[in-house]
């Protein structure tokens, strides 16, 4: 199915004919008997029993509105209704619905998060047209969704790229480097310093490849590629445990899926370019 999606903060006339996300604490409704994940219709809504604990507009859905539900509880009526993992759902989706799944997640993160004010400890309410919540008795106190920028690279010598196993990933599984921006700091030093501290290699010719939100929690991440320029890999023990240059022949059987990952895609990208 092609979805297209337009992101609003606040609809401006009655919803009629909404589509709906159910999210409980980290999962996501979805449907035992079907292959993909989906929005449920009003009807469905109606009939599911689902105690909705808050909502929230998301934008437009194939031009329909489009709201996440945060549910109190995973009860729901409806027939082969399950909820799932929400990172085991990210292969039950296309690309364009991973859009609307992620800003629902950082959506709801956000409001749970942000429910009393930092400065005075009064109870925030929602903006009426910013996607922000206010402080009414500190005027003109405004908190938005928090994003976090991460840098992401592929670091490549010739025909050989360099892959790392991080202590919390299962085993066998490689992926690419990444970190959080420092405050302060531009992308470029960002990656470098990134690079530095977990495998003890310098890097040069930085190239930007592409970008994607990633909800877990709130990331941006900023894709590149970047040139081996001196340094032997040293991993750094704390985060990575392991780290190997590979090659199209030799590399490790497990590695971030290309459809839902801008790591399996800067891998896949530089295996089709050499």
């Amino acid at each position: 199915n092609l979805f297209n999606f337009e992101p609003a903060n606040y609809i401006e006339n009655e919803a009629k004919d909404s589509q709906f996300f159910i999210i409980f604490e980290q999962s996501i409704l979805t449907f035992s008997n079907e292959t993909f994940l989906r929005s449920i219709s009003e009807d469905e809504l109606k009939w599911s029993y689902i105690e909705e604990e808050e909502r929230h507009f998301l934008g437009y859905l194939n031009d329909k509105p489009c709201f996440v539900i945060l549910s109190k509880n995973k009860n729901c009526e409806l027939e082969n209704s399950i909820f799932i993992d929400l990172r085991s759902a990210l292969g039950r989706m296309p690309d364009k619905l991973f859009d609307v799944i992620a800003r629902s997640i950082q959506i709801v993160n956000w409001s749970k998060d942000h429910k009393y004010c930092g400065i005075c400890g009064e109870k925030m309410e929602r903006h009426v047209q910013e996607r922000a919540m206010e402080c009414t008795k500190c005027k003109g106190q405004l908190i938005y969704p928090r994003i976090s920028p991460c840098v992401i690279s592929l670091i490549y010598k010739e025909n050989e790229f360099l892959l790392a196993h991080n202590k919390n990933f299962p085993q066998g599984f490689y992926s690419t480097l990444a970190g959080f921006i420092e405050p302060g700091e531009s992308v470029e030093s960002a990656l470098k310093r990134e690079v530095k501290e977990e495998v003890n290699i310098s890097i040069k010719n930085l190239e930007y490849f592409d970008s994607q939100s990633w909800p877990f929690p709130s990331q941006l991440m900023l894709g590149f590629f970047a040139e081996y320029d001196s340094g032997e890999i040293e991993p750094d023990g704390e985060e990575i445990d392991d780290a190997q240059w590979f090659t199209a022949e030799s590399m490790p059987s497990n590695v971030p899926p290309a459809n839902i990952s801008i790591s399996g895609r800067l891998i896949q990208y530089f295996l089709e370019k050499k």
